[in-house]
């Protein structure tokens, strides 16, 4: 019988042979006491791009960050309230200062989301992956107030788009980045003086989580019109989705101040400026819509907790295309 067929009670003794913390299961729902209408929502995540870097370079807390934060983001940019997260990690065989390392970045992450950790599943799949070979995956729950929700606002042109600036490739792009690049782990612990940093140090940057973000946005009492996370898809498919597939825009790159990550991948990979924009975040990690008159306002609250907001999109009503434009 394998670890994944195993119960609750199998799991636990599991956890305690591995020397590992044994995780809390119980969740509080004293945050649906003051909704009217609240209701679950779920999001999901999977790093395996960038877990194959994390293998090669033996680091692998930025990993379980990674994990928590795709989830939760989502959950933020749909106004939910994370509730508990949980993952699985798949391995051929689990070495217990491996796990510990991926889950004390999930507890870190959660942390600093303010979520309930639940659960690690850990699964001995031989038949399914090579010695030493990891993978994660991650699921969360959050709640939110129907009832409190406003009717979808139709967009208007000249409405402004605000991205957050990102860690890095976040959780987009790192087969391609393998690909292009050649990575090795020779080649990502070579320090870049371009870059400032080793490779492999810019590729492991942890997925940032926007809940203070989002939480000032909701306080600024600003109507945001529509919010999505820039993940699997690149900024490209990430704008369609901000956008329904009701609306074009106009998107404003920083060709000039690239950031050196972006501009190795770009010119050294040899990666068109088009399949940039449908790989890679372009250093956006959250973008969310606002009506003009919205911006000075939202722009002065996010500043005022650290944050560089930068408005670089103009929706256009009347059309379905997204148009780039260099600047």
């Amino acid at each position: 019988m394998t670890w994944n067929d195993q119960t609750e009670k199998d799991v636990k003794k599991v956890r305690e042979k591995l020397g590992l913390n044994q995780l809390e299961n119980e969740v509080p729902l004293s945050a649906m006491l003051s909704m009217e209408q609240p209701v679950l929502v779920t999001a999901d995540s999977n790093v395996s791009g960038k877990m194959y870097l994390a293998a090669e370079l033996e680091k692998f807390h930025s990993i379980g960050m990674d994990a928590v934060a795709s989830a939760c983001n989502e959950l933020y940019a749909m106004q939910a309230r994370p509730l508990l997260f949980s993952d699985s990690i798949a391995c051929a065989r689990p070495k217990a200062e491996k796990i510990r390392e991926i889950e004390s970045g999930v507890e870190q992450a959660c942390i600093q989301g303010s979520v309930r950790y639940t659960g690690s599943q850990i699964k001995d799949l031989p038949e399914f992956f090579s010695y030493d070979q990891y993978d994660l995956t991650g699921f969360a729950v959050g709640i939110r107030d129907k009832a409190a929700e406003a009717e979808q606002i139709p967009f208007s042109d000249g409405d402004v788009i605000i991205g957050l600036a990102s860690n890095g490739l976040h959780n987009s792009g790192y087969i391609v980045a393998r690909k292009k690049l050649y990575l090795s782990k020779a080649t990502m612990e070579s320090y870049y003086e371009t870059l400032g940093a080793t490779l492999g140090d810019l590729l492991l940057q942890p997925t940032r989580l926007y809940r203070t973000q989002m939480e000032t946005l909701r306080k600024s009492k600003v109507t945001v019109k529509s919010c999505v996370p820039v993940a699997q898809g690149g900024l490209d498919r990430a704008a369609r989705r901000l956008l329904r597939h009701q609306a074009g825009a106009v998107l404003k790159l920083r060709t000039s101040s690239m950031m050196p990550l972006y501009e190795m991948l770009h010119k050294d990979g040899n990666i068109s400026d088009e399949q940039m924009r449908e790989t890679f975040n372009m250093g956006y990690g959250m973008l969310f819509v606002v009506a003009e008159e919205d911006v000075d306002t939202v722009v002065e609250a996010l500043e005022n907790i650290g944050e560089r907001p930068e408005p670089f999109g103009l929706v256009e009503r009347d059309s379905y295309n997204i148009r780039y434009i260099k600047g």
